[in-house]
């Protein structure tokens, strides 16, 4: 076997050009395979980094009557659920928001930071316990007579830099003196990027039934499935649906395991590349074979000596296949550079919200997966040229003069299909890609109801301490959107309590509130209409030229003392309305008593992304509800990026403590709420671009080949007269025919895959005429050029040279 490896390693370092052509095949195959594998490896297969994490799972409620399948969990349920379900351990509340965080003193200039609230026994639950002081006592946890606070791991090296005395002072929180009490371990952050962490300490039982906020972390009791706490909890949902009808009619619960919930939709995209590599691979495996087996031909007189001296069969099929796993060892080697310098780029462009995939590496797993993967390929395309080599026929073979060998039918024909094989494989992969480049220019084509260009946007938390009352809260909204539209370069300024196109990777509507239509029957418990709710300022719909359809939009006149007015986006107008004028109507909002007068409708705005479908919305004038959280918005003349210090210098004349966050055009908002789809499209855009060029690569090979071995013939033809026209037809016309057998043979393939993909496409039919026409056009048309140069090298064959050897 050493001997055998050894002379297979010198073999291949006398055929340097093919040694680097295969290797580079392969590595073009594996490094993607790798890459998408970390991903993988990450996201779906990496145990979360805590106690037995399989016992981990999210509890939420659902409203199947209204299409919701994960709403956030009321005080009193969870203290219900917490005393009465047996499938569980124990059970936590956590609540947390991308808008919800803190405004943190500890000397210096104050700074944003991202909160958590979570029940004192969350990290028991979790199974976390800190890398510095202690998590949080179960009742009124107040350290040195402040509140606790716990503080992540990533905010102790930034803020603090990695000070191991923190814990035991006190920070200010929105005015609030706060006690660290302890620092998180890393891997607490694959869960959530909070900054901070505050226990809830209140009584959830004496809360609102009707206020939903809580997430739920419960840990499965030994031996307990899901399926056995989802079929307890249902249970529990009817009795509670029994007893309080007026709150919890239709309302069910689901269970998510922790992992799914962590994975959260990116599940069905990285399956997608998964298998779009693996059929690169194949691609790989069929090119690199058919330039084994052409190999193989050139050397049938040295493995026939071989065999003629002694040799057994399975030697010789043991001396091809070593070469063949060696060539794919040092192909997968360059691929995992590949991937090592890949990941790197691609966690660069992963943003907060996708924190496990943010921590893919190339790890023990992700290496014995390429090890594995380049020794079954090396297998895979080393094996029909093996056992092809070994049934080399002595007596033809060694009555040749020559050292080339004779071009046995059988290789030719082999050769052949592993073509006609890579040219399905990548007409299925870029009908894939050419699907999902399509869906994507539609969703990017989408209307989303505003403007984005020149638009800067940042998010303001006013503390209660300083703002706990509306009329502060009013009169700092106001006096920042008026000194924001007296900067030079500013055209307008507004302010909304939650921007659209909202990045929530759980996918959860947030701000909803459920309405009634003033006289109209009454819709019956549980089963309210349910509305988008903003909280906006009068010249928000006028800065993001949001168009108004019918009456009128807010002014400086709807204060709080004025009459209680509200404006409709036009799904609710239309679906509640009917044809009637919806201007003039009321609506009464959540347990309002008083109903509001709609004044105006205006046209619908994507809140949760443009592929999202359109909810019924309702904007209230932010002076008669002001809220803490609010996202200022202004428009630029040019670039509003420019004007971001300005801005800042301006809030902080109105309150020198109060920070900005989150600031960023509008562009790169919604830019950033197509992240998962423009990686899987850029990702499948390469796969599919590789898989065309080894697949030319083939095709072209292939022709040469065959071309140089029709020598003899071609001269043969000319010499008796055939126009270089004809030979011309011929090498294109056997080149082309292969092409189009590949592309009849990669339809229905293709077919199936844009029906398998058919839930992530948007806007496009899984069979799309002009990706399943233009595609295989394109290959064709590829396969022409690639057969051209050898067809040109063909008609300038000189006979006399070409029947010299006659």
């Amino acid at each position: 076997m050493w001997q055998d490896l050894r002379y297979a390693f010198r073999t291949l370092m006398k055929n340097p050009g093919f040694t680097l052509v295969a290797v580079i095949a392969i590595a073009l195959a594996v490094g993607p395979n790798s890459a998408i594998f970390s991903m993988v490896n990450s996201v779906l297969l990496r145990p979360l980094p805590f106690p037995e994490p399989e016992r981990l799972v999210m509890l939420f409620e659902s409203m199947k009557g209204r299409g919701a399948d994960m709403i956030p969990v009321p005080g009193p349920t969870y203290v219900y659920w917490k005393q009465t379900t047996r499938s569980f351990e124990d059970l936590a509340a956590v609540f947390m928001l991308p808008e919800y965080g803190f405004n943190v003193t500890y000397g210096g200039e104050p700074v944003r930071a991202q909160a958590a609230l979570a029940s004192p026994n969350f990290f028991a639950v979790l199974g976390v316990r800190p890398i510095l002081g202690r998590t949080f006592l179960p009742e009124g946890d107040r350290a040195g007579g402040a509140p606790a606070v716990m503080i992540s791991h990533a905010f102790w090296q930034r803020r603090f830099g990695g000070d191991p005395g923190i814990t035991g002072r006190t920070i200010g929180l929105d005015g609030v003196l706060r006690t660290v009490v302890g620092v998180l371990r890393p891997e607490a952050e694959s869960l959530a990027k909070a900054d901070l962490w505050i226990p809830i300490r209140e009584d959830l039982a004496l809360e609102n039934q009707g206020n939903h906020q809580y997430g739920v972390l419960a840990r499965l009791k030994p031996g307990v499935g899901v399926a056995q706490a989802q079929a307890e909890l249902d249970g529990i949902a009817k009795q509670l649906e029994q007893q309080y009808p007026a709150t919890n009619t239709g309302v069910g619960a689901r269970v998510f395991p922790l992992l799914e919930m962590a994975s959260g939709r990116m599940r069905p995209a990285l399956m997608m590349l998964l298998g779009a590599v693996a059929f690169l691979l194949l691609i790989a495996c069929a090119n690199v074979a058919s330039l084994q087996l052409a190999r193989a031909a050139t050397r049938s007189k040295e493995l026939a000596l071989r065999l003629a001296l002694g040799a057994r069969r399975g030697q010789v099929i043991r001396l091809m296949l070593l070469e063949s796993v060696l060539l794919a060892v040092t192909g997968g080697l360059v691929g995992l550079l590949l991937t090592v310098w890949s990941v790197g780029g691609l966690r660069g462009m992963i943003p907060d919200i996708l924190p496990r995939l943010q921590q893919m590496s190339v790890d023990g797993r992700v290496l014995a997966f390429t090890v594995a993967v380049s020794i079954v390929t090396g297998i895979i395309f080393g094996l029909a040229p093996a056992l092809g080599a070994s049934r080399t026929d002595l007596n033809e073979t060694l009555r040749q003069g020559g050292g080339r060998g004779a071009l046995r039918g059988g290789s030719q024909r082999a050769r052949t299909v592993l073509l006609v094989g890579e040219v399905a494989l990548a007409l299925v992969l870029l009908v894939g890609a050419g699907l999902m480049l399509r869906s994507f220019l539609k969703i990017t084509a989408v209307n989303p109801g505003f403007r984005g260009d020149n638009l800067l946007t940042m998010r303001v938390t006013l503390p209660n301490a300083k703002y706990g009352d509306d009329l502060r809260r009013a009169h700092f909204c106001r006096s920042v959107v008026e000194r924001l539209e007296t900067l030079p370069g500013v055209r307008s300024a507004a302010a909304i309590s939650y921007l659209p196109l909202r990045v929530d990777f759980l996918a959860m509507r947030v701000s909803v509130r459920g309405f009634q239509v003033y006289g109209q029957p009454e819709a019956l418990a549980g089963q309210e209409p349910t509305a988008d709710f903003r909280v906006v300022t009068p010249g928000y719909f006028n800065t993001l030229g949001i168009q108004l359809r019918q009456g009128r939009a807010f002014t400086q006149r709807d204060t709080a003392e004025a009459p209680r007015v509200i404006l409709v986006n036009e799904t609710l107008a239309r679906r509640y309305f009917s044809k009637a004028e919806a201007v003039g109507q009321r609506l009464r909002l959540g347990g309002a008593s008083d109903p509001r007068q709609i004044v105006g409708v205006v046209a619908d705005v994507k809140l949760y992304g443009l592929d999202s479908k359109v909810e019924p919305a309702v904007y209230i004038p932010y002076e008669q509800e002001p809220t803490r959280t609010l996202s200022l918005v202004l428009r630029a003349a040019s670039d509003p990026t420019s004007l971001s210090a300005a801005v800042r210098r301006e809030i902080l004349a109105v309150d020198p403590d109060q920070p900005v966050s989150d600031v960023r055009s509008m562009e790169e908002v919604v830019s950033d709420s197509l992240v998962l789809r423009r990686l899987s499209v850029w990702m499948l855009g390469i796969f599919a671009a590789l898989a065309l060029m080894l697949a030319t690569v083939g095709v072209y090979g292939l022709t040469a080949y065959a071309v140089s071995r029709r020598t003899h013939e071609i001269g043969l033809r000319m010499a008796l007269g055939a126009a270089p026209s004809s030979v011309m037809r011929m090498v294109l016309g056997r080149g082309l025919l292969i092409a189009l057998v590949g592309v009849a043979l990669g339809l229905p393939g293709a077919l199936a895959l844009a029906r398998l993909i058919q839930g992530l496409l948007f806007g496009v039919p899984a069979a799309d005429p002009l990706v399943f026409v233009g595609v295989p056009v394109l290959l064709a048309l590829v396969a022409a050029v690639a057969c051209f140069v050898p067809a040109r090298r063909a008609i300038r064959i000189n006979p006399v040279e070409a029947l010299r050897c006659e």
